[in-house]
């Protein structure tokens, strides 16, 4: 049996470029399947209205991350901004772990907390990207 595990992310609208945005940071295999993709008939089982733009499902596997998500169904779904979770990248070292801070940051994300060295003596802070989601870093130093 095979287990996996990926973090799944309704966006209210921007599912397509949000996973546009995460395959220029991370790299790997991106896959999107819009509404309008699906066969006419198979469309028409959906219990509500379809936007065929709208990302049905999207995957981004790399050797960094495994996201999942789509855009929420619910034209009224809340923002990401605020939520309590955020999505952990723990780096082995330093250049590692600032580049994908900086790759946040240069990219419309905003410091939530400084990436600093932290009580437990490893460098972390966060960062909200663009899309409102909170990424936390942790970067190991020795």
């Amino acid at each position: 049996m095979s287990v996996k595990s990926y973090t799944y992310i309704s966006f209210p609208g921007t599912a397509k470029e949000a996973f546009e945005y995460y395959h220029s940071i991370f790299g790997g295999e991106l896959e999107i399947l819009t509404y309008g993709q699906f066969p006419e008939e198979m469309a028409s089982e959906f219990p509500f209205d379809l936007n065929p733009d709208a990302v049905a499902n999207a995957t981004l596997v790399s050797d960094v991350i495994s996201l999942a998500g789509g855009d929420a169904m619910d034209e009224s779904a809340p923002g990401l901004d605020g939520t309590p979770y955020s999505l952990l990248l723990i780096a082995e070292d330093e250049a590692e772990g600032r580049h994908y801070w900086d790759a946040f940051l240069n990219t419309g994300g905003e410091v939530v907390l400084p990436l600093e060295l932290a009580p437990w003596g490893e460098l972390y802070g966060h960062v909200r990207d663009r899309f409102g989601i909170s990424w936390a870093i942790n970067v190991s130093v020795s």
